[in-house]
């Protein structure tokens, strides 16, 4: 996430540089030239922070000066969002706050400072980046928890007995003589592994496994020995090939990532009709889809009835009839809730359970100390957050920024896809610039493939088969909450007065029936629900405005300087009682949509030509 930080960071510092190059600021302040160096200064820092991301957590050092580069890079963000907006304000009013532009070179030459200090710090203790893959203790907890898959008690399987029955007539009683590729796949912690593993010895994949990293491996487990290391491509499949010649073979690749490294290894999986079957266990459905017709079987978190008999069975191992004594029910409950159905959760919470008093103080400590991160000491909590915050450490810069920014809704909460892709675009997420598509057609496919990761749960889908209303599971949420604020500074309060320590760095704040907070800077304003009649004419002063949502409100009238928000895309003013836009709105340049529909009968278009606008969508 540092380094999408830098690459975020990047495309507003070359919009903030055509602002100020439009109002013609550069010959008198300097400023284009500041943020142009402040531009390169972050370019030449995204190597190590592409380090930091994938070490995210192992190296305590990298994660400090991480931090601190990360502050600094909020510290520009300021600086370009400012920059942003003196320049809407001169346009607007005609004049220019010297004073203020002044203010705004010192901020950014601080800024420049800092980013050199920190360059220099990286040298000074030898702050390098590694090769690509995962984090050292993430890859060992993953090869830790694939072997002990092994050795589960029968008792701790639960819920998988048809999927067990499927599996097997698939691998072992399918008459189909032809090499087959079968596939499990499901999102983190729900169950693949333990599944496909139990009788198999399984290769686990690592992330950014490269084919000769794969192939080696295959080899050494059928010769056991290293083989030849500075073989090439051809040479490492064709070893594999004459190995499996004739045989009747069965490979388990565990956690598979990439679709095209299936694409790769087909060619040393020999197929000479003995009945082979290669399974394989994935969070990606595009990467399941690779399977042959009909050999794919998805898991899906477990149902009440068999999550508490799971819990039961790890939490009371040890006493008769392992079943819950009534005063621990209800606490027992609350707890397994939180879990929502996912047996590495389960699991993890019933063996910290098992080794506590059965008293209801000792368990009502646990439930009420409970938090999904990997830095937990607990036992198996760390380890079972670091395998579900895989999912999210393999997201590219785009799509970990938009998934970070769901964190803000709240449990079970049904997000609606359109609404969803307008709020990313409205936030700047999207990048649209090397795609033909327009902004909302990228944010819907990047809606899709957080689906197709099994990050997003489509309970709803439209009659195309696409995402209508999704939903984030708990513990994910649980994850993304943490992460967003410490990454990305994303904050939520609700029915509270809003007070945050000076040293806390908010850069997105949603408010749920809390006292406002005054943000010249704000570029998302959702009112929704919220009982007003009147929106203030000083929401005409948010120059970096990008969506104004005052949905189901009792608001009659919009202000009649609307027309200076100019970066406005998105207008919702759906329910509400507007009846009538001002005639300012024909200036809004920027909106793409514009969503009205009223309680009452109103004539919109009467007010300004609505063809003036490029991508208008109502």
């Amino acid at each position: 996430m540092a380094e999408a930080i830098a690459i975020s960071l990047s495309a507003k510092l070359a919009v903030a540089l055509s602002r100020s190059a439009a109002l013609g600021l550069s010959p008198l302040f300097g400023v284009r030239s500041e943020i142009a160096a402040a531009a390169r200064d972050l370019d030449l820092l995204r190597a190590f922070l592409r380090f930091a991301d994938s070490h995210h957590g192992a190296d305590a050092l990298a994660a400090a000066w991480v931090k601190q580069v990360r502050d600094a890079a909020f510290e520009l963000e300021d600086v370009a969002d400012e920059c942003c907006y003196l320049s809407a304000h001169g346009r607007a009013w005609g004049w220019v706050n010297v004073r203020a532009w002044f203010a705004l070179l010192r901020q950014l030459r601080k800024a420049r400072e800092k980013l050199r200090q920190l360059s220099a710090t990286k040298k000074h203790y030898g702050i390098r980046p590694a090769a690509d893959g995962p984090a050292p203790a993430v890859g060992a907890i993953s090869q830790m928890l694939a072997e002990s898959a092994h050795f589960v008690e029968k008792e701790e399987i639960v819920g998988f007995a048809a999927h067990e029955r499927q599996l097997r007539e698939w691998v072992v009683e399918d008459p189909e003589p032809r090499r087959t590729l079968v596939s499990v796949w499901g999102m983190g912690g729900v169950g693949k592994t333990t599944l496909v593993t139990r009788g198999n010895a399984p290769l686990r994949l690592r992330r950014r496994f490269t084919v000769d990293d794969l192939l080696r491996k295959i080899i050494k487990e059928l010769h056991h020995g290293g083989g030849d290391a500075d073989a090439d491509y051809r040479s490492r499949v064709e070893a594999v090939r004459r190995h499996l010649k004739g045989r009747r073979y069965l490979v388990v690749l565990d956690d598979v990532w990439d679709a095209h490294l299936l694409d790769k290894l087909r060619h040393a999986f020999l197929d000479d009709e003995t009945g082979s079957r290669v399974v394989i266990t994935t969070r990606s459905r595009d990467v399941a889809n690779a399977a042959a017709h009909g050999r794919t079987m998805m898991l899906e978190p477990l149902p009440w009835r068999e999550s508490w008999t799971l819990f039961c069975n790890v939490a009371f191992k040890e006493a008769p009839g392992r079943s819950c004594p009534s005063h621990l029910q209800e606490i027992a409950a609350s707890v397994l809730e939180r879990c929502r159905g996912l047996p590495l959760a389960i699991v993890s919470v019933g063996n910290i359970l098992a080794l506590k008093d059965t008293t209801e103080f000792a368990w009502s400590n646990v439930r009420d100390s409970l938090v999904w991160d990997r830095s937990s000491s607990d036992l198996g909590i760390g380890e079972a957050a670091s395998i579900l915050n895989l999912s999210i450490d393999d997201l590219p810069h785009h799509l970990r920024k938009c998934f970070l920014s769901c964190s803000i809704y709240p449990e079970d909460f049904l997000i609606k896809r359109k609404i969803l892709i307008r709020m990313w675009v409205a936030q700047g997420f999207v990048d649209d610039r090397l795609d033909h598509r327009t902004a909302e057609d990228v944010a819907d496919d990047y809606l899709d493939q957080l689906v197709q990761r099994s990050l997003m749960q489509a309970v709803v889908r439209n009659e195309f088969g696409r995402a209508k209303r999704c939903l984030v599971h708990d513990l994910i949420r649980e994850l993304i909450t943490l992460r967003s604020r410490e990454e990305q500074g994303f904050f939520r309060f609700v029915n509270c007065r809003v007070t945050v320590d000076s040293s806390t760095r908010i850069r997105n704040l949603a408010l749920d029936r809390c006292e406002a907070v005054d943000s010249r800077l704000l570029t998302v304003l959702n009112l929704w629900f919220i009982e007003m009649n009147k929106l203030p004419d000083s929401v005409t002063n948010l120059h970096n405005l990008r969506y104004l949502g005052i949905r189901s409100t009792l608001v009659e009238e919009l202000p009649r300087d609307l027309g200076k928000l100019q970066k406005l895309q998105t207008l919702d003013c759906k329910l509400s009682m507007v009846r009538r836009l001002p005639s300012s709105t024909a200036k809004l340049k920027s909106l793409r949509h514009l969503i009205l529909f009223t309680r009452e009968a109103a004539d919109f278009w009467k007010a300004f030509p609505a063809p003036s606008f490029n991508f208008l969508k109502a």
